[in-house]
């Protein structure tokens, strides 16, 4: 069996093979925007490379979990966040690298973030409290 998970050695996701997560860009997004201007900005590796870089994150730096879930509020532009958007950032990680680490390259965090985006539903305010 692959490290994606299966005997083809693709991920079951995007069909791309194990380390391969650009078809994260290819996938349509069935999530809330991102931006909130109401132009339809998409979301794309290099305004999140830029965010990462106002943050002063470096490029061929692997990010930490903290660094990678703080980056993603940032995009976002969320102070607080609940265990539901958590949750979400989670289940990015699995899908687009595979597994939870201790440190994610800088290409697959972007490549998370961007699955994460693509996907994020909000939080079920009738829900959530708030943790």
């Amino acid at each position: 069996m692959s490290a994606a998970g299966n005997e083809t050695g693709f991920n079951d996701v995007g069909g791309g093979p194990p380390g391969d997560s650009s078809w994260v860009w290819a996938m349509p997004a069935t999530g809330m925007s991102w931006c909130e201007c109401d132009e339809g900005h998409e979301l794309n590796r290099e305004i999140i490379w830029s965010i990462s870089r106002q943050l002063g994150l470096e490029s061929r730096r692997e990010l930490s979990y903290a660094e990678l879930f703080e980056l993603v509020m940032e995009v976002w532009r969320y102070d607080e966040v609940c265990s539901f958007f958590r949750m979400a950032v989670d289940d990015a990680i699995d899908r687009v690298y595979g597994r939870h680490a201790r440190r994610y390259p800088m290409v697959s965090s972007l490549d998370i973030i961007g699955y994460f985006s693509k996907r994020w539903q909000g939080c079920p305010e009738f829900d959530c409290d708030g943790s």
